[in-house]
């Protein structure tokens, strides 16, 4: 699927891939006016974007709501585990993920050039003639000497390539950040790692070819002619190929075929935050005039376009928006508006959609059903957690329920959100889990019956469930 942010603001649009036909998702989500693509948190289920007053803001494809991460951010980095890490205007670092943000206890000061983001919340700072790594919790950062010129971070966020006048040096973590170097034939202008991290593409100044570092042997590769010198590049995030800038040329794309090595064609499109990307499924998405064109990434072929597009933002990721969660929201959104049911009607009404669908991924299709409430979790519970959908209704049966929000095995995250939510008002509470298999909870109640726990689960702005588990373990019915 394809996602398009309106840089003006308004309505999202999705459209279906290879093809760009329109997709029929009725789910009345908008943001306002998007500026650039920052990135896909697909554990998350964000596309995490900055708008055009500079705050960088994430939708949440399962809540569907826009959410400000911070009004203004210098950079920006976001980790293949999903974590969002943003340097603030005045040095401060604030993490996002989906459960919530939090600001970190150290900073970073000025003279940042570029960042990047590590697994277990590691940022990577590049300054004027240092690198250095830190980490949420104060405490000295490993600080490591590093050249000027253009820099590349690989995927993990485990190793930075900077290119010198005369070659390569890279710098990594599990060598304690220290330099290796690796001359070439020819002066770097711009590097990019494989997706895998094995190897390094450079572009070469004044060289109509492409060097390759292999970077466990840390030695240089055959090289990839090109059609001239190349100014920059950008990987596949599969791996498949290379797309190529050339330089003098910001109009002109060329394709690189990694295992053939050689150049598949060229596409007329310029470059920006978001495009030109290709998907999983081999397809590449650009902008041509002021259409957005999807081709082949193999054959170059035409697949499809939006006339319109390129004025907008774009993502590209693998999932499929639920017709069940799409009508459990239109259910929510009438029931918001609609005057209270008579007792007669409250106690008639099917039990609530929340559990249903708190186990269903957002990427499944399924029918709607014919009545359904709040969205699902993003995160689906243990499957002893959720109140049974099957049970008597609130008015022939009461017990007592509680909203669950979160399931981590990070207890110092879980508290956090607690105590957050209790700042907003929430009853919340810190379940803590009773075997080594079990999770850290925030839960919000207890509620009589399951009306008042959605009635209150919908102004929290974030996935939930209702679960009949509290705090203590299983709540008698």
């Amino acid at each position: 699927m394809a996602v398009r942010l309106a840089a003006r603001g308004g309505a999202v649009r999705v459209y279906q891939l290879p093809s760009l036909a329109p997709e029929d998702w009725q789910t009345g989500a908008r943001t306002s006016p998007a500026r650039a693509a920052i990135g896909v948190d697909a554990a998350g289920r964000r596309l995490l974007f900055r708008d055009s007053t500079g705050a960088i803001d994430a939708l949440d494809l399962v809540a569907l709501l826009q959410k400000t991460i911070a009004t203004g951010g210098r950079f920006a980095a976001l980790a293949t585990d999903g974590t969002l890490l943003v340097i603030t205007p005045d040095g401060g670092v604030t993490e996002s993920e989906p459960w919530g943000v939090q600001r970190w206890p150290t900073t970073v000061g000025s003279g940042v050039r570029i960042a990047y983001a590590g697994l277990d919340s590691r940022l990577i700072v590049v300054r004027r003639d240092t690198l250095v790594s830190l980490g949420r919790e104060p405490g000295s950062p490993v600080a490591a000497p590093v050249p000027a010129g253009a820099v590349a971070g690989s995927r993990e966020g485990d190793a930075v390539a900077f290119a010198t006048d005369s070659g390569l040096v890279v710098v990594e973590d599990r060598d304690q950040w220290r330099p290796w170097y690796v001359r070439l034939a020819g002066a770097p202008v711009a590097a990019a790692f494989a997706p895998s991290g094995y190897r390094v593409f450079v572009a070469l100044k004044d060289r109509s070819a492409l060097a390759v570092v292999d970077r466990f042997t840390r030695k240089e590769r055959p090289a990839i002619a090109l059609p001239g010198p190349a100014a920059d590049l950008r990987v596949d995030p599969w791996g498949r190929v290379v797309l190529v800038k050339p330089a003098g040329r910001p109009s002109e794309t060329w394709v690189v075929g990694v295992a053939g090595g050689r150049v598949a064609g060229h596409v007329a499109t310029q470059w920006a935050s978001d495009l030109p990307t290709v998907s999983e499924g081999g397809v590449l998405l650009a902008r041509e005039g002021r259409a957005v064109v999807a081709r082949d990434v193999r054959t170059l072929d035409s697949l499809g376009a939006v006339p319109d597009g390129a004025g907008d933002v774009w993502f590209v990721g693998r999932w499929k928006p639920s017709s069940a969660i799409v009508a459990a929201r239109e259910e929510a959104r009438r029931a918001a508006v609609a005057p209270a049911p008579a007792p007669a009607a409250a106690a008639a009404a099917p039990p609530s959609g929340a559990a249903r669908g708190a186990a269903e991924p957002a990427l499944a299709a399924r029918p709607a059903p014919a009545a359904a409430r709040p969205p699902a979790a993003a995160e689906p519970p243990p499957p002893e957690q959720p109140v049974e959908p099957g049970a008597a209704p609130d008015a022939e049966r009461p017990t007592t329920v509680w909203i669950q929000v979160s399931a981590s095995q990070n207890e110092r995250q879980t508290r956090d959100l607690a105590a957050e939510l209790a700042r907003a008002g929430y009853a919340s509470h810190v379940a803590t889990p009773l075997s080594p298999a079990e999770s850290w909870r925030v839960l919000i109640g207890p509620f009589t019956n399951r009306s008042s726990a959605d009635s209150t689960a919908r102004t929290l702005g974030r996935p939930y469930w209702i679960t009949g588990r509290g705090p203590g373990g299983p709540t008698p019915p």
